[in-house]
């Protein structure tokens, strides 16, 4: 059996940067996953680091929280190219979004509203201005506004650092590891895989769209998390580049990376845990895809994927102690894994092993549902 300070469930982007945080601050960590370390929706991820574009003003909590993870990861770039020894292809050019067809108008200029009140800096553009700034968008572009402070980066390299800073770290890494399970045990916790046991003091549980792991030890956390389907597709633009920016519009997203990948999604399918490609969403994708970059269809095709969001109930992060004392969560980031998990790793950690709550996550605390499940216990 292994012996830990902190066993981490989930080797995607919210596990693998707690690990390094909690590593960096002296603790010991096991970070296990049932299937490849970042082989999850964190690979499928468009790495886009937009708080801006996705503001919404019922949403005010979560926004202040994304400009703030925003913020640090202009730090977090740096330091994991440092530690890794590697790029990982973090880009600032910001963000187009831009109105195709004349519904779009009322759509962009409601959000580009939004964006205002919120103090966040944008930008309006005229539909000459968008082809001035990306020359190969639709003629029937018509106006469109820049949101300055997005940035983008290569999840893929991300994670591909963050494991080799890890594994340098001495992080115990248990993959393939199959069905994971969770009781208590003395002074602590037992995470059980097909192949191995891990003895931890705290359990942190970061499954993303899944929180089965607490079906029969706390079947009302299992409840908090549903995931949200999303299929995206990977172009080639290396010999016909295309895009230099992020360019969004209501219906399609478009994320050019440094290695000519061009990143097009994506769909929002309430489907469960349905893995399957299925044509009529990517239908729907490719065809606003092409009314907005009618040069696309020059492109080769290099991979369709499928990815699964974490949306909890009210679509906000759950991050902190559960119920169960000792076992923590970070997930329900849904649109924004790769945006929060940096910020919220550091906030964890020193949650964890320097027993300091953060009021930028006291909102996000899970325990914010107890009071929905005691209320429908009393009807």
């Amino acid at each position: 059996m292994i012996g830990t300070d902190v066993c981490i469930v989930g080797g995607g982007i919210a596990g693998l940067t707690l690990a390094r945080a909690l590593t960096l601050r002296g603790g010991t960590v096991c970070v296990v996953d049932r299937g490849k370390i970042g082989g999850g929706t964190s690979s499928v991820a468009a790495g886009m680091l937009a708080p801006m574009v996705e503001a919404r003003l019922q949403e005010r909590e979560v926004v202040e929280f994304g400009c703030e993870a925003l913020r640090f990861w202009r730090e977090f770039a740096g330091m994991i190219e440092r530690e890794a020894e590697m790029e990982i292809d973090y880009r600032q050019e910001g963000t187009l979004v831009v109105a195709v067809e004349r519904d779009h108008i009322g759509i962009i200029n409601h959000l580009h509203d939004e964006q205002r009140e919120l103090g966040l800096p944008v930008e309006s553009l005229s539909g000459y201005e968008c082809r001035k700034l990306e020359s190969y968008l639709s003629p029937t572009v018509s106006e469109g506004f820049f949101s300055t402070s997005d940035h983008q980066v290569d999840n893929r390299l991300l994670l591909r650092g963050l494991r080799r800073i890890c594994e340098v770290q001495g992080v115990r890494i248990v993959e393939d590891a199959g069905e994971v399970t969770l009781e208590q045990g003395v002074g602590g916790w037992i995470v059980t895989a097909e192949n191995e046991s891990i003895s931890a003091r705290r359990v942190v549980v970061a499954t993303g769209a899944s929180l089965a792991i607490f079906r029969s030890l706390q079947p009302k956390l299992a409840r908090l998390i549903r995931p949200v389907k999303g299929q995206i597709l990977r172009l080639d633009q290396s010999e016909m580049p295309l895009l230099q920016h992020v360019v969004r519009t209501p219906d399609v997203y478009f994320a050019p990376k440094s290695d000519g990948t061009l990143i097009v999604g994506a769909s929002s399918e309430d489907r469960g845990f349905d893995s399957a490609v299925r044509l009529g969403p990517l239908y729907e994708t490719l065809q606003a895809a092409w009314e907005t970059i009618p040069a696309l269809y020059e492109l080769p095709v290099v991979e369709s994927a499928v990815g699964f969001r974490p949306a909890s109930l009210d679509h906000a992060p759950l991050l902190g102690e559960t119920s169960l004392e000792g076992v923590y969560l970070a997930t329900g980031y849904y649109r924004h894994g790769i945006l929060f998990a940096p910020l919220a790793a550091e906030l964890i950690a020193e949650e964890i092993l320097e027993e300091k709550r953060d009021e930028r996550i006291r909102a996000f605390n899970p325990a914010r549902f107890d009071q929905m499940y005691a209320e429908r216990q009393g009807d």
